[in-house]
């Protein structure tokens, strides 16, 4: 018997939120999200808050599932360092398993300054650092067994994804992966991600790995047929394809004070759910929305991450789409 439920691998970053009403942002064509974040060079913003956090895609979705009730590690590398330590202790405050974190003796822990915005949207400057060469090379492999493992964003490397999916099949597990856009945009990725039991992207994310914009979507996931598809789409909700059926996630957004992890939220949710009931597409579709909810009305990425208990303060409708 698997000694855990999940097994997450990917990043852990300390995190560290600025906030400052007079931080400006201004609205601009020329910007690739519509808006610039403006500061006059050479000047001091004074800040009314900042709040550290431990962040990372590995380290959310791991809180996600152990308050879910499911036994859970975390698989990432941090430096050597206090931050590092902070990263462990996290962990183990909320009850994941931090044995198998990667301590490196010659870098520091990823760091992100986040200029948070009143509308929740940020600007955040990262140091990937020891996350940086996080290899496959440097993971106990033979130790890892699991139900299921789930693998977020590893900096493009597109051979670490390919071991973790091999390794998860090798041991009879299910992988859910969410990969960044460094990972989708590489010739070899959707050989890979066919593999897959949960794919989970953003609507811009998955735009870009099936070659289509707008309407041409759901058609195109639904030729894929390999796996569960989930595309995220912020505050219109959510679409979730599987090889036989289809399902459309409506919601009434709520108000955010960070989106922050939103994506991680949502994906570990979902899988949560089909940790604990395989084939219930809706159930894991509203866990996923009720713990991205919870997480977005929190500053930082782990404090309104739901238990099992789930809070009833969120309008959403589930319904299942002609294919």
């Amino acid at each position: 018997m698997p000694r855990f439920d999940v097994i997450t691998i990917g990043s852990a970053t300390q995190d560290v939120y600025l906030m400052s009403k007079d931080f400006r942002f201004v609205r601009d064509r020329r910007s690739p999200t519509g808006s610039f974040e403006e500061f006059a060079f050479g000047s001091k913003v004074e800040l009314d808050d900042l709040l550290q956090e431990v962040g990372g895609g590995a380290t959310n979705a791991a809180v996600t599932f152990q308050r879910q009730g499911l036994r859970t590690a975390c698989v990432c590398k941090v430096g050597n360092d206090a931050a590092g330590d902070d990263v462990i202790r996290t962990l183990r405050a909320y009850n994941v398993d931090p044995r198998f974190v990667i301590r490196d003796q010659n870098d520091r822990t990823a760091f992100s300054a986040l200029f948070l915005g009143k509308d929740g949207e940020r600007t955040a400057l990262v140091y990937r650092g020891a996350s940086a060469d996080f290899t496959e090379r440097m993971v106990p492999w033979k130790k890892l067994r699991s139900r299921w493992f789930y693998v977020s964003s590893l900096g493009g490397n597109l051979r670490f994804l390919r071991r973790a999916v091999r390794h998860a099949h090798s041991t009879g597990a299910h992988v859910a992966v969410n990969p960044g856009k460094t990972e989708l945009g590489q010739a070899g990725a959707r050989s890979v991600l066919r593999q897959v039991d949960v794919l989970l992207l953003n609507r811009e994310e998955a735009e870009l790995f099936f070659r289509v914009r707008g309407s041409q979507l759901l058609k195109a996931i639904t030729k894929w047929r390999k796996g569960t598809v989930v595309v995220t789409e912020g505050s219109k909700g959510a679409l979730a394809v599987t090889p036989t059926e289809a399902w459309r996630l409506r919601i009434k957004p709520v108000h955010a004070l960070d989106t922050t992890g939103a994506g991680d939220a949502f994906g570990s949710g979902f899988v949560a759910a089909l940790a604990k009931r395989p084939d219930d597409i809706q159930a894991a579709l509203e866990l996923g929305a009720r713990n991205s909810a919870g997480e977005v009305q929190h500053v930082g990425a782990k404090k309104g991450l739901i238990t099992q208990r789930l809070p009833k303060d969120l309008w959403l409708r589930i319904s299942k789409l002609n294919v």
